[in-house]
């Protein structure tokens, strides 16, 4: 797994594949509401990434008035979804595309909540679209200058604090990602997405005891995305959360039920604590879904002890 803006391993906005995303034959259909009025919500960026291609969706499609967006021409496969609005709490999930033209009809619903106490200006909404398209754009300098200027002209918008830590976090420059992080943290530190930006932070910051912490504020419900919840998993189970680990790697496998790694390390994590019954299971699904794995040898020689307990 790579780099990612929002967990460790997977979602870098890269585009190095960005010509090659629209050459498919699946399609998603989507609805963005307000978590509490239930009204839609326009002008909603929605970022697709395929993390496993290392491809962007583009142009991003953009909400309309009634909240509606559509990506056609998709390859199949697990995408990386990140719905994004100034004034909401932006939420990131995992869907798997399929070409089936009965799942074509199917809208995807998403909710947003809305920030507390945050009235955000037009001019101010119209320059952090500016800069949100620079960072689709990786030119995150630029980006990151409009945004300071923003913050600095209306410190209501603190939440920009985020978006400029992902300028950082793309040039891999940790620790000014963290401070920026945090000063949204600080003011809600009720934000999951923060958490995880942070924890991930840590993570590639190799400070991993750090970044444990900060997964471990986070909850299985609070993640809907494959590599937050893979990579959740792995910090905690180095750091002697197998628990919580065995649940993160459950949650990675439920999301997407082809993923291999998810079932290798959950059934790893299962042994340590002798859940015999769940590691046969988890080491047979791997087995099955990936027999050329260099862990196959491993996963099939534990299996094989565990079975003649």
């Amino acid at each position: 797994m790579k780099k990612a803006m929002i967990c460790l391993a997977c979602l870098a906005l890269v585009t190095a594949g960005a010509l090659n995303a629209q050459q498919g034959r699946g399609r998603v259909r989507g609805l963005v509401l307000d978590e509490v009025t239930g009204q839609p919500i326009p002008d909603v960026t929605v970022r697709l990434t395929m993390p496993s291609l290392n491809m962007q969706f583009e142009p991003a499609p953009v909400t309309g008035k009634d909240g509606t967006w559509t990506a056609n021409f998709l390859r199949t496969g697990l995408w990386t979804l990140e719905f994004d609005i100034v004034g909401y709490a932006p939420q990131t999930i995992s869907h798997m595309v399929r070409y089936d033209p009965a799942a074509t009809k199917e809208v995807l619903t998403v909710r947003l909540r809305q920030i507390q106490g945050l009235v955000v200006k037009a001019t101010v909404a119209a320059e952090a679209k500016k800069a949100d398209k620079l960072l689709q754009e990786k030119k995150y300098g630029e980006a990151r200058a409009i945004l300071e200027k923003i913050v600095a002209d209306n410190p209501e918008a603190y939440i920009l604090y985020k978006n400029i830590g992902n300028t950082y976090f793309n040039e891999e420059n940790y620790e000014p990602a963290i401070k920026s992080y945090m000063m949204v943290y600080e003011k809600a530190p009720e934000r999951a997405d923060v958490i995880a930006a942070l924890a991930n932070a840590y993570n590639n910051l190799g400070q991993t005891d750090e970044a444990a912490k900060w997964y471990g504020k986070l909850s299985v419900g609070d993640v809907q995305d494959i590599d937050t919840a893979f990579n959740a998993g792995v910090c905690l189970y180095n750091a002697g959360g197998t628990e919580s680990a065995i649940q993160y790697f459950s949650k990675s496998v439920q999301i997407d039920p082809s993923f291999a790694d998810g079932y290798y390390q959950l059934g790893m994590a299962s042994v340590a604590l002798n859940k015999t019954g769940e590691a046969i299971e988890a080491f047979k699904k791997f087995l099955e879904l990936a027999p050329d794995s260099p862990q196959a040898p491993t996963a099939q020689s534990i299996m094989e002890a565990l079975t003649k307990k």
